[in-house]
């Protein structure tokens, strides 16, 4: 009996034991679970051991952010200047080349129009002075001299057509002997002079003619006046430029510039420029081939007619009415910073137009980039892309920008060759800009103007000009031609 009560308390005892066992293997498990969540919740804890290559990883992370910094700050700032002041970004890098543009692809053969046959200058000339300009001078200029012999109680000799067209030739033979400043008395009756002047007319009829010449119905001009100020010209200036445009295919490239036409006398819409040597006189804006110097279109600038509003956009305005009969031909328009816009490039690009011409300083569509900088070297360029534009800006001197914009254009080739490593777009604009200087100088050359204090004989005076060097263009073929159209 105790052998067996001294057993089963033993093993009781030894149950004890191992429920304390286990109690304290339990708190231990507990114990190291909760040291670890302390650990991991303790952002100062470091793993013995990597403690040293930890602080190398944040000073490395550090200067990988003040050069990332740096770098965007360089970004933002290139970005900045390539921005203007209207919001369009100039790109640095030409647009990736895609299929071949459709513009300057010519449709027509430049030159003269053909199914007209030219056999002697007169017929070419007859082609710009058509019988419906012929009529209208002999209807106006015999009822101004029927009315002015009727005040001094004599009678008028009517003008026919060939007195009129002597009276003419008469008028080109002094323009062509450089004679347009010597009395026509002299002419006329001066022995040493040419006999072609007295054998042709006398000298009083022509004094007469060219005193009573008009180019308009008298009795209705008021009317007209009301809304139109050059009324005592326009018929006749309408019918010329519409012969112009009918003979002769422009070229790929044509030049929009003024010409001032001298004069001093009264007249609404006389302008003042101090640049030119005339400074005074009648602004016209000629449309003119860039290659054969062919006046093609032109507007002579009136100023606001009566009735109308301000006029705002000049330059474009201008532009859009004398490329009005080119448009969707795929030509070039070449043009100085009185013209070339981008809201204008926009639309020409929209009638199948291009556009080469130089801009402005003062013009909000310029970045930063492009402006003058005295940090810029010499003879050194810089592009910008932005859709089917491009902007260049190239330093001729120190501390000088010129800026060209070219919808024609869209890469950065420019001439290594030279030592002045000028853009293409530059070589480009200053071999077309010279149509309308080079044609003005050529009608200057051998004017036929004379000495009037009518506005109507200056115009008319300059369009006799005008029709000679186009009726010499279309009469004789130029090299260039054959080489277009083979």
């Amino acid at each position: 009996m105790a052998r067996h009560t001294h057993s089963r308390f033993t093993a009781e005892m030894v149950i004890e034991m191992l429920h304390q066992e286990q109690d304290k293997e339990d708190g231990a498990i507990l114990d190291s679970d909760s040291e670890s969540d302390l650990s991991d919740d303790d952002v100062d804890y470091v793993p013995q051991g990597q403690a040293e290559v930890a602080g190398d990883e944040e000073d490395s992370l550090d200067e990988l952010e003040d050069s990332s910094d740096e770098s965007s700050e360089e970004e933002t700032q290139t970005q900045a200047n390539r921005l203007s002041k209207k919001g369009s970004y100039w790109n640095e890098q030409p647009p990736t080349q895609g299929r071949a543009r459709t513009h300057n692809i010519l449709r027509r053969c430049p030159g003269p129009v053909s199914g007209s046959t030219i056999i002697s200058p007169k017929d070419a000339w007859e082609l710009f002075f058509s019988d419906n300009i012929i009529e209208e001078f002999l209807r106006c200029t015999n009822l101004e001299g029927r009315r002015a012999a009727a005040t001094k109680g004599k009678e008028w000799r009517c003008l026919d057509k060939v007195e009129f067209t002597a009276f003419i030739g008469l008028t080109l033979l002094a323009g062509g002997d450089k004679s347009w400043d010597v009395a026509l008395r002299e002419l006329f009756l001066d022995p040493l002079q040419n006999p072609m002047y007295k054998a042709t007319m006398g000298f009083h009829r022509y004094e007469d003619i060219r005193r009573l010449i008009r180019f308009d119905d008298k009795r209705t001009r008021a009317v007209r006046l009301e809304t139109d100020h050059m009324a005592a010209f326009r018929y006749v200036w309408d019918c010329f430029l519409a012969n112009c445009k009918k003979v002769f295919v422009p070229s790929d490239c044509v030049t929009i510039d003024e010409q001032l036409v001298p004069f001093r006398g009264r007249c609404k819409f006389l302008q003042y420029m101090p640049s030119k040597p005339a400074k005074y006189g009648i602004k016209i804006f000629w449309m003119c081939d860039a290659r054969a110097h062919y006046a093609f279109n032109g507007m002579i600038y009136t100023g606001r007619q009566p009735g109308e509003d301000v006029q705002r956009n000049l330059g474009e305005n201008i532009v859009q009415q004398l490329s009005s009969g080119i448009r969707h031909t795929g030509r070039n328009i070449t043009m100085d910073n009185f013209f070339t816009s981008i809201p204008l490039a926009e639309k020409l690009l929209e009638k199948n137009l291009t556009l080469v011409g130089t801009l402005r300083q003062n013009k909000p569509d310029i970045p930063p980039v492009m402006k003058p900088n005295k940090l810029r070297e010499k003879y050194s360029s810089k592009f910008g892309f932005c859709g089917n534009m491009t902007m260049v800006s190239y330093v001729p001197k120190k501390g000088k920008a010129v800026v060209l914009l070219s919808t024609m254009h869209d890469d950065t080739a420019v001439d290594d060759q030279s030592v002045k490593r000028k853009p293409e777009v530059i070589q480009y604009y200053n071999h077309t800009k010279s149509g309308v200087d080079t044609m003005d100088q050529m009608v200057r050359t051998y004017t036929c103007k004379r000495r009037t204090r009518r506005w109507p004989m200056v115009l008319w005076h300059n369009v006799l000009d005008v029709a000679t060097l186009n009726a010499f263009t279309r009469h004789c073929t130029t090299p260039w031609l054959h080489g277009w159209c083979d």
